[in-house]
């Protein structure tokens, strides 16, 4: 008797998708040690920003949405992270919904995530925020997170890209 399995296209395509999981979860490791270079490097100026900010309504403006634009892309790099691992080893094990829309829900949450990041940190007049550097002395701390904010930035973009084609493979395979 014949044994029922899968189709080689099947098994093709379920192998190309945990390829796609995998590149995933190494993408999100580097995105995270960029989060945590710029949160870290930022947060040496947290104490003059809180002084200035109880004097400027505008420091205090742009030192919360400092916080919470690194704090989405933190936390997009986690869940794009821990949904990739989760795919990667138990993706067949769960109900069909999650199997199917869990790639789609993800490329909306970090697509919105890379939006707001880049509403504040994307630079002006089309130049990215690298080319906002502060040419003073000690600043490179600053200068730095401005760097691996770009970073995250890209991160943010090849994520979205990917759960963009993990979705279409999800359709196609279905885990």
């Amino acid at each position: 008797k014949k044994k029922k399995g899968r189709s080689p296209v099947k098994s093709s395509v379920a192998m190309l998708l945990k390829v796609v999981h995998i590149v995933q979860i190494i993408i999100a490791a580097y995105g995270a040690m960029q989060c945590q270079v710029a949160i870290t490097r930022l947060l040496e100026y947290e104490d003059a920003t809180k002084k200035l900010a109880k004097i400027s309504s505008e420091a205090q403006r742009q030192l919360h949405k400092t916080r919470m634009t690194q704090a989405a892309g933190a936390i997009a790099i986690l869940a794009s992270f821990v949904a990739s691992v989760l795919l990667t080893t138990r993706g067949s094990s769960y109900g069909i919904l999650v199997r199917y829309l869990s790639s789609p829900v993800m490329a909306s949450g970090v697509y919105a995530a890379r939006e707001y990041l880049w509403d504040f940190w994307g630079g002006k007049g089309g130049k990215p925020v690298t080319a906002s550097k502060v040419p003073l002395p000690k600043m490179e701390g600053y200068n730095e997170a401005l760097e691996k904010t770009q970073k995250v930035l890209e991160v943010l973009g090849w994520l979205t890209m990917s759960w963009m084609a993990s979705s279409a493979l999800a359709l196609l395979e279905g885990y």
